[in-house]
């Protein structure tokens, strides 16, 4: 996967010392539900903010239009990066599958198109590891 540093050394952060399961997971490890996201964290955060209800996609339509339009981007890498297919003979013919250090190259410089926080955005909602929990870390959430 082609991140930034920045976002990548988030994620590190995030997964922590775990080699298995889901990245995102429910605290019995059971896929979070998109639907339960958008109503228990996006959207309240996004109140916060004073900003429009949106879904998952706004987030798809935010790293295009910031591609597309702030960056000088890779028309290739760009259609590559957003999942789209080939449409033509030239989308065919473009090896950046395989051009690991041009697309990590350009993950650094194209950035991620916003500052990442330090801290939580929301003073109602924080990402935090949401799997199974076990009697020490439920101990230490109690002392806390």
């Amino acid at each position: 996967m082609d991140l930034h540093p920045s976002l990548a050394a988030m994620l590190r952060e995030y997964i922590g010392e775990r080699k298995s399961g889901l990245l995102f997971a429910s605290k019995s490890g059971r896929p979070l539900q998109q639907s339960n996201i958008l109503r228990r964290t996006l959207h309240p955060i996004l109140a916060e903010l004073s900003q429009p209800k949106c879904g998952a996609h706004a987030f798809r339509r935010f790293r295009n239009t910031y591609l597309r339009n702030y960056t000088l981007c890779p028309e290739g890498l760009r259609k590559f990066w957003l999942g789209w297919s080939d449409q033509d003979m030239s989308d065919l013919y473009d090896k950046i599958r395989e051009d690991d250090a041009f697309r990590k190259e350009w993950a650094e410089k194209a950035g991620v198109g916003y500052t990442i926080p330090t801290k939580p955005v929301s003073k109602t909602t924080q990402l935090a590891y949401n799997g199974p929990q076990n009697a020490v870390a439920v101990e230490r959430e109690k002392v806390a």
